[in-house]
């Protein structure tokens, strides 16, 4: 992003999405999930309106394809279509680091991907900005210090939007619906089950996070 790059911006992990669908599919009972994005988008739109923020200039989608995938590319070409504007990489790039010293062959399970660093990376990015507009579709904990660290920085504002009951549990434990602890808005993508997924999420489950008794870590400074 250069001095003139968007500070209204909504940035999209398509990989938590992804494994939320499969999440929920289990959940239900369901051979598949499909996130319909062409919705997604509208309802990103209507957070921001809703919440009196100021329109996105860029939604960005992060996600790693196969370049010689042909059904990739028309994935690709609907996203575009749909308003996102996509962030490509290649789908080895965006696998999580393994232990040091440990070959992939080891890996019993399919590897991770994660774009948090990239996330983080644009969060610094639009804290050049007074007044940025940001907000984040993903369940990842790791951005919780970087986005709010952003949210002090700056006089804009902060959001995430997913899933409230598929979220880390770190992020309730960190404060988050709580802007004064953290400054970060809260977007709870259960509520709109039904229009993005054709499935009702908004039936009240049992919580299974416990409260925190105590405060450590960053917090100290």
């Amino acid at each position: 992003m250069s001095q003139g790059s968007p500070q209204d911006v909504t940035v999209v992990d398509a990989a938590s999405l992804f494994d939320a669908s499969e999440v929920l599919a289990e959940r239900y009972g369901r051979h598949r999930i499909t996130i319909d994005y062409p919705k997604l988008k509208a309802l990103l739109d209507d957070f921001r309106e809703d919440a009196g923020w100021r329109p996105a200039s860029m939604t960005s989608i992060l996600l790693s394809y196969d370049p010689k995938s042909e059904g990739q590319q028309r994935f690709l070409s609907m996203l575009e279509h749909a308003g996102f504007d996509p962030d490509t990489c290649h789908f080895r790039d965006a696998f999580a680091s393994l232990p040091p010293g440990r070959p992939p062959s080891e890996s019993n399970q399919r590897s991770p991907v994660s774009f948090s660093a990239r996330i983080a990376y644009i969060a610094g990015l639009l804290a050049r900005h007074d007044d940025a507009h940001f907000m984040v579709v993903t369940h990842s904990f790791e951005l919780c210090a970087p986005m709010s660290d952003l949210a002090r920085r700056m006089d804009g504002r902060v959001g995430l939007a997913y899933f409230g009951s598929l979220l880390d549990y770190r992020w309730k434990f960190a404060g988050l619906g709580d802007e004064e602890k953290l400054g970060i808005e809260f977007f709870d993508i259960d509520q709109c089950g039904e229009r993005l997924l054709g499935i009702d999420l908004s039936e009240e489950r049992e919580d299974r996070v416990p409260e925190p008794t105590n405060v450590r870590g960053l917090s100290r400074f």
